[in-house]
């Protein structure tokens, strides 16, 4: 296949050098020009193909093109990032990229160049890309476009189904009780957040809202209810790497699922004087909600979370590991068109109360 610089249609092949490059070929398609679009996936790491995947895709913002860059330069934990690509004669015209962990991915990075459009490239590259993952395991990809837009339909095409009414955020199981089967209550432990999570923490942050759920989800990641955590995701990560002191848990079933996180961070709105603390888990395991905020290690320095419900399962939690509701701020949140009031959390440090 002339396009991929290796000799023979298969996975893990050489080329002529004998360089090792992770390239699966998945077949050939034509286009509605007429040209003829080989398709493959580039499994990462594989710095050989950095060189045509990066610039492709430069016009990501920076975060997005860090990740990829590393990701083709070397492992991440055990992150599995995918270059599905289309080539017309060598060339890459069209791509998209999934992360995950074998079980549950991200759908993202879907782009073809602007004078390649129109000719069908894309979504010969979808309906490959699909049946790949379908093949190597993959249970739930997520996604994140436009409400009732174009891409939207594409999609949906595919056999995603939007999370909520007008959310543009998008879910393929696959099976119909995908989401019933990873979720069910079992044996969960805790472990430090890994790169490999990114695409469990987006599924579980993009499960429906629950009677009387407490609001924000994840003030860390910035979402309120369901919304894509594919870029807060990456800003953590990162931002992990320029400050240490972040902790990140995450609650972890027994056969691999990520049904919870705990995160504790200096936050950037109060200068870092104050650190926020981040606790959620799914419904389902709620009585893991105290062991997830125990393993958070707390700085000699004010804590504090929000919550909407004064009394729900993580306010409780609060205010059992010795956190005091200090204010309420009517009305500040709105959820499906109604105002609640948030309801502020604070551990105090040492040194609270003596500043006058």
């Amino acid at each position: 296949m002339r396009g991929w610089g290796i000799s023979v249609q298969d996975e893990a092949s050489c080329d002529a050098v004998g360089v090792r490059r992770m390239v699966t070929v998945l077949g050939q398609e034509r286009l509605k020009s007429g040209e003829e679009m080989e398709i493959g996936v580039v499994e990462t790491p594989d710095a050989e193909w950095l060189p045509r995947v990066v610039p492709f895709l430069g016009h990501k913002p920076p975060e997005y093109c860090r990740h990829i860059r590393e990701a083709l330069e070397g492992p991440l934990d055990a992150l599995q990032t995918r270059f599905y690509l289309g080539l017309v004669e060598g060339k890459v015209i069209t791509e998209m990229m999934t992360v995950g962990d074998g079980r549950v991915a991200i759908l993202g990075h879907v782009f073809t160049l602007p004078e390649e459009r129109r000719k069908g490239a894309c979504a010969l590259l979808m309906r490959h890309q699909m049946e790949h993952s379908r093949q190597v395991g993959y249970e739930a990809l997520c996604l994140g476009t436009g409400y009732d837009t174009p891409p939207y339909w594409i999609y949906h095409s595919f056999g995603f189904r939007g999370v909520g009414p007008g959310n543009g955020c998008m879910t393929w199981l696959r099976e119909t009780d995908t989401e019933a089967r990873l979720y069910r209550e079992r044996p969960a432990s805790i472990r430090p957040l890994r790169w490999e999570d990114w695409g469990q923490i987006d599924l579980l942050i993009l499960q429906p809202l629950h009677p009387g759920e407490e609001l924000p989800r994840s003030p860390t990641f910035g979402i309120k209810t369901q919304s894509s955590a594919e870029g807060p995701f990456l800003e953590l990560q990162l931002r992990r790497r320029r400050e240490p002191a972040i902790q990140a848990r995450a609650l972890v079933t027994q056969d691999g699922i990520v049904v919870g996180w705990a995160f504790l961070a200096p936050d950037p709105r109060w200068f870092r004087d104050a650190w926020l603390a981040d606790v959620r888990t799914h419904p389902a395991f709620h009585t893991q909600l105290p062991a997830l905020l125990a393993s958070l290690e707390f700085p000699d320095a004010p804590v504090y979370t929000m919550l909407t419900a004064p009394a729900g399962p993580r306010a409780a939690v609060f205010a059992e590991s010795g956190f005091r509701r200090l204010a309420a701020l009517p009305d500040w949140l709105v959820r499906e068109g109604e105002r609640e009031t948030l309801h502020l959390w604070v551990r105090e440090g040492p040194g609270i109360g003596k500043g006058g």
